[in-house]
């Protein structure tokens, strides 16, 4: 087998065993592939895709840097270069700048598509509605089959305020039954936000129902420790909550209640405090009466325990702190602004 025959055959085994999970054989593939040339461009596209999937943002930068200058034509290391720029640095401006040449390049949809993905969160995140609006209009077109790329597509959609295309795209995401729930779930806070309260409520009455069906989440936790959690965070909260939060008792659900659903509660919301609230213009203090957390709701959103004891932590502070009318510098002492 000549060097080129061993590169290709290397090159393949490293582009499997990533999109496998298999790191350590990726990499392995990547070094046999690095001895035999290490500027061919797709072995520097295999490096970069490896940092990229491995977390390693400047190894990844890097590498797609170099894969701009090997493959001017190509889109796509431009696309991924915005894409670490506006999620892992953080920097939307950067991010549509390099979009900006990226999209000179573009003559596949599915470039297309990922570019205008990114476009529109960049445009999201620098406050930009019109314009991330917009980017997904030039979308319209497009047949988009895909249902998971349909839920992030509906998402967008929505955070740009586009109620019309956000719907059309969760009727797609609902053909595929495990995201069904899902879509509802965004069709619900897409009525909710154009104040259609019969349809958001139909929308999350389904959703309680297919959720309580689903089969447990990965992560399980018990309710003597989700009480203790919840309680261990009432006491990171200033004097002034806490004094009232003394005797209130931690309730464990399910799941919020159908009567509270039915009556426009999100039926996936992962806590709530009962009581009377704190009066917008001031007077009495309120008094709560009981706080509830939703169990299979925080284990469905936690990847693992400690994001599940994180859930708990933050849920019970930023509703607590909201619920006593608690301002942005109290917010930013607890961590939670």
């Amino acid at each position: 087998m000549s060097r080129q025959d061993r590169l290709a055959a290397d090159l393949d085994r490293g582009f499997d065993a990533l999109e496998r999970g298999e790191f350590e054989e990726a990499e392995a593939a990547l070094t046999r592939c690095q001895r035999i040339d290490r500027k061919h461009p797709d072995v520097v596209a295999l490096a970069a895709a490896i940092a990229d999937a491995g977390g390693d943002v400047d190894a990844a930068l890097a590498r797609y840097g170099e894969l701009v200058e090997l493959r001017p034509d190509d889109p796509m290391p431009r696309i991924c270069l915005a894409r670490l720029q506006l999620h892992d640095v953080g920097d939307p401006d950067r991010a549509l700048d390099i979009l900006d040449e990226a999209f000179e390049l573009i003559d596949e949809e599915a470039d297309l598509i990922e570019a205008i993905v990114v476009r529109t969160e960049a445009l999201l995140l620098t406050e930009d509605p019109e314009g991330a609006r917009a980017a997904l209009a030039e979308l319209s077109t497009s047949v988009i089959e895909d249902p998971e790329l349909a839920l992030d597509l509906a998402e967008l959609a929505l955070a740009a305020e586009d109620a019309r295309l956000a719907l059309r795209w969760t009727e797609v995401a609902e053909r595929d039954d495990s995201l069904r729930a899902d879509a509802l779930h965004v069709r619900g806070r897409i009525h909710e936000s154009t104040n259609d309260r019969a349809a958001m409520i139909e929308a999350w009455q389904q959703v309680r129902t297919l959720d309580l069906d689903a089969p447990p989440a990965r992560v399980a936790i018990s309710e003597d420790e989700l009480e203790r959690i919840a309680s261990a965070a009432l006491h990171e909260l200033p004097k002034v909550a806490r004094d009232r939060l003394d005797n209130v008792p931690i309730l464990i659900d399910d799941m919020p209640a159908a009567e509270l659903v039915a009556d426009g509660f999100d039926p996936r919301a992962l806590g709530v405090f009962q009581g009377a609230a704190m009066p917008e213009e001031g007077g009495s203090v309120p008094a709560v009466t009981n706080i509830v957390l939703f169990k299979k709701n925080l284990e469905r959103v936690s990847a693992d325990l400690d994001q599940l004891a994180d859930e708990v932590r933050i849920t019970v502070l930023h509703e607590t702190a909201h619920y006593f009318g608690l301002d942005e510098d109290d917010l930013e002492k607890l961590g939670l602004d």
